[in-house]
Order: structure tokens, then sequence, then C-alpha cells
């Protein structure tokens, strides 16, 4: 019998699977699970790694990730912090001046003796230990667009329409710190690495063609370390997604695309399909989310495709449609 990190490793290698593995983004609704809040949680590597362990073990999904938290680049910029709710991740104010140059003098591996990357790096070491054998591991970073955008507050697409050469050394800039940082992650001996770019979702095609160049030393060190990069775009269009798998990412999270729809679309190139479930029917009625699951799933079959959500399942999710959810994937 094939363990959870065997069926998210051959879901990459298209092996013949006996089901198919589920890797939700599940996060802060951890810390809730077990009524400590966000904020206290990064204060303890013991209690961080317990949250995301417990969690995983209520369930019984296939992969842990280690956050689901684009601040955490920010604040190893040197960004200061505003926290929310207990059961939020914090969010980092854009600054307009911040001066990029800064980037590539970043110590990221110092970062990682201190502060909440530290928490992260610590945990996600432990969970190796505890559970590495048996459990997938997935590290969640923000992509040089998003990164780009949160630190400046600029609008990236305006910014390629008028000065295109300076607008892609930027993202040259946050893409080469963001290297840095997915080779922290990398030496963990991860097996997946998650890549959240919003912004990539709404790219024209003459943009998207100058990324390939950004996105490639960073997908070709993941592979380097035998681990698997996945990007999760939030939205997408077909047409959209179609220019995507351009980008050389193993896998790609892409809502409301069907696995016969994918292989035609990818056209023979090796890319994994993340089938993902909204995570806002994951907060609906339990009877709507079982008609919407049965529906869904009954097309989901075959080599090279994993399930996933759409984006981070949020905090107040109930457990019950969680368990809901877990039991009828069990039957697929």
């Amino acid at each position: 019998m094939l363990t959870p990190k065997q069926l998210v490793r051959g879901v990459f290698e298209s092996a013949d699977l006996p089901r198919l593995p589920f890797i939700p983004w599940i996060f802060t609704h951890a810390a809730r699970l077990e009524q400590i809040p966000v904020r206290r949680m990064f204060a303890d590597s013991t209690q961080y790694t317990k949250c995301l362990l417990n969690a995983q073990k209520l369930y019984g999904y296939d992969a842990i990730i280690g956050s689901f938290d684009p601040s955490l680049e920010m604040e190893i910029c040197g960004c200061p912090l505003d926290w929310g709710g207990e059961y939020e991740a914090p969010t980092a104010r854009p600054n307009p001046g911040f001066d990029l140059g800064r980037l590539n003098d970043i110590n990221v591996e110092a970062a990682v003796k201190m502060g909440r990357f530290g928490t992260v790096i610590e945990s996600l070491r432990r969970l190796d230990r505890i559970a590495g054998q048996n459990l997938a591991l997935a590290a969640v970073v923000s992509g040089p667009l998003t990164l780009l955008a949160s630190l400046t507050g600029r609008d990236l697409i305006k910014d390629f329409a008028e000065r295109q050469d300076e607008a892609i050394r930027d993202i040259d800039t946050a893409a080469a710190f963001l290297l840095k940082v997915v080779q922290v992650y990398c030496q963990l001996e991860l097996d997946v690495i998650v890549m959240v770019e919003k912004p990539i979702a709404f790219c024209p095609p003459g943009f998207l063609a100058r990324l390939r160049t950004v996105f490639s030393p960073i997908v070709n060190t993941v592979r380097f370390y035998n681990a698997f990069c996945i990007l999760l775009p939030g939205e997408s269009s077909p047409g959209n997604i179609a220019d995507l798998l351009d980008l050389g990412f193993n896998g790609i999270v892409a809502p409301g695309v069907a696995p016969d729809a994918w292989n035609k679309m990818r056209n023979g190139r090796p890319c994994t399909l993340g089938r993902a479930i909204p995570v806002r029917l994951l907060n609906a009625d339990s009877g709507g989310l079982q008609q919407y699951l049965e529906t869904y799933l009954s097309g989901t079959s075959g080599p090279g495709v994993f399930l996933t959500t759409d984006w981070e399942l949020p905090a107040e999710t109930p457990p019950d449609n969680v368990h809901l959810l877990m039991n009828i994937l069990s039957k697929h």
C-alpha cells in the first residue's frame, strides 16, 4: 500500500495510483482547530508543529504545508506587520518608495535563525522527523509578481505596458531574492514547493512570454533538489492556463478545468493538473457541498491529477464539512 508521500510524488511522475492525492492549503484553520491564535503559534515552534500535525491527523489529507502567509517574505524584507483577527495571518504594508536594490543584500540564511520565518523552518524540520517518511511536506512561497506588488503597491501590468524593460528587471530582482528563500526550503528536502502568484492570471500573453526566464531558475532549482514546483494562480481562464503551461511548472492549480480539457491544453507538455475545490463551498450548506462534490469528482480520474483547494481553507471552515469532503474523496 502506498503512503501519502508516495502518492503525492507519484502524481508528478504520472504513475498509476490507486487514488488521487489530496493536497489542501490548510494553515490558519489548523490554528483555529487547536484554539491557538496565529500570532502565538508563530512564537513557539512546538505549538506550530502541533497545530499542523494535528490538523492532518484529524482529516487525513496527504501533504502538510509549512504556512500560507505572503507576509513572511515581506517581513524578511523588513516590512512592518499589521495583525488582524486571532486566526488570521498578518498583513504587511506596501511602500511605494521601497528600494528593490535592498533585496540583493538580504541574508536569507540569517533569517532562518530568528523571527517567524525561523519558526516555519524549524517546524518543517520537526515535521520531517516526525512524519516525513509517511506524509508529503510542502512550502508555500510568494511568487515574484506577488512579492513585488506587495512591497511597492504598484500595478505590474501597467508597469509592463509603460516601461517594459525596467518592469522585467524589477521582477528579476524579486525572483532572485525568492530563489534564496526557495533554496532554504529545498535544503529541508521537502517534496513540493508551491508558488502563489495571483497577478499572473491577469498577465497578457506578451508579458507571460517574458516571464519564462524569470521562473526558470526557481523551477530548475526545485527540480535539482528532487522536489516538484506547483503554481497556484488563484484564478485562471482556459486560455490563460494554456499560456501558463509554458512556464515549466510541474503542476498548476486550475479551478474548473476537467482532466480531458487539461490534456488537450497541455498538448503533451509534462504538467500535472491540480483540480481545485472552491473554498467558498466548504463554508456553504453541507447538502449543497455534497451535491457539488459528487458531480465535480465524477469525471476526475487518471494519472497526472491531484485534488486541492483553490486557495487557503478559511480558518472558520466547519470541520464537519471537511470531514464530509474527505469521506467523499475516499470513494473516488
